[in-house]
């Protein structure tokens, strides 16, 4: 079993802004021009399949063009303040996710996957929208510093520390309400959701991933034949553009990668009176509430609770 490093590395250039970071999980930035949040625009339409529906990231798509395309276009538009605020980083992989007008299109409860050895370094998002975003159309909520309660192997089949209180979570989560052109920049280890998209409007952000120059991919395997352990895959930085498996048969042996082997996790869980005595309550709730539309959509609690789907979705960002 691993732990966190005594100390991130440096990512940011700025110290106020990494130890923000170190401290809270997150950060927000401004991070795209008027003329990027166009040309993003402007691509994503051109681009994206015809069918899609309710949340769609770019990596869900069978088609590798789309993948690719998006993929390079975007860590294209990342540069300019990618070198303004980041030191010693490599960016891996970018992608459209959108949400749909769809009571389909919220995102439970979850952490991401793990694609680093988090023992020593950390892998970070970069969630910039291309629109104004609210509760309505489905922004990001986040639970504040708990990108660092227990070191976690994550993956579609290993079981959340969270899973007994995740609708409980939704009562401590922070709404992120950025405009267009704006960044939140998060540990993909912090705990974090979105609601469904009620707005009349399609939700474009990008995320883009990036983490310390001299990382390696990681991805994690759970069997129940190995209860107590979970298996290490080591990947290339082409995993997340390359993969076939999203979308579909998620919940398989990774088909690409080399085992790494067997490691031990002991697989925390946590309690309601975890959360009452380590988050400070808010009121998303009444937000969620609020934004939801009251008739002719399924409950909010659907969008909180983790479906298979959910699970699948969760490889993603919200």
């Amino acid at each position: 079993m691993f732990q966190f490093p005594d100390k991130m590395l440096k990512v940011f250039k700025d110290e106020d802004i990494q130890a923000k970071f170190e401290q809270d999980g997150y950060v927000i930035l401004p991070f795209y021009n008027q003329k990027e949040v166009n040309h993003l625009t402007s691509l994503y339409r051109e681009l994206h399949p015809k069918n899609e529906q309710g949340f769609f990231p770019s990596t869900f798509s069978q088609d590798k063009n789309y993948r690719q395309r998006a993929d390079e276009e975007i860590r294209k538009a990342c540069q300019r303040s990618a070198e303004k605020f980041l030191c010693d980083y490599k960016m891996v992989c970018g992608a459209f996710i959108v949400k749909n007008p769809s009571p389909e299109s919220g995102m439970c409860v979850h952490q991401d996957m793990s694609l680093i050895d988090e023992s020593r370094f950390t892998g970070i998002n970069i969630w910039a929208t291309l629109t104004d975003l609210n509760v309505k159309n489905g922004t990001i909520f986040v639970l504040k510093g708990s990108h660092r309660l227990f070191p976690t192997y994550r993956g579609s089949t290993i079981p959340e520390f969270f899973q007994d209180v995740s609708e409980d979570i939704v009562d401590y989560l922070e709404p992120v309400i950025i405009k267009a052109g704006e960044a939140v920049f998060f540990d993909q280890s912090i705990i974090h959701y979105s609601p469904p998209n009620f707005s009349d409007d399609i939700r474009i952000v990008t995320n883009t991933y990036f983490t310390h120059k001299d990382a390696e991919y990681r991805t994690y395997y759970y069997n129940d034949e190995h209860p107590g352990q979970v298996e290490a895959f080591e990947q290339s930085d082409e995993f997340m553009t390359n993969f076939e498996q999203f979308g579909e048969n998620i919940h398989d042996r990774p088909k690409v990668g080399k085992s790494l082997g067997l490691i031990d996790y002991d697989f925390p869980r946590i309690s309601n009176e975890y959360l009452k005595n380590n988050f400070e309550k808010t009121n998303a709730r009444e937000l969620l509430e609020k934004a939801r539309p009251s008739i002719g959509l399924e409950t909010m609690q659907v969008a909180i609770k983790p479906s298979v789907i959910d699970k699948i979705k969760s490889f993603f960002t919200s």
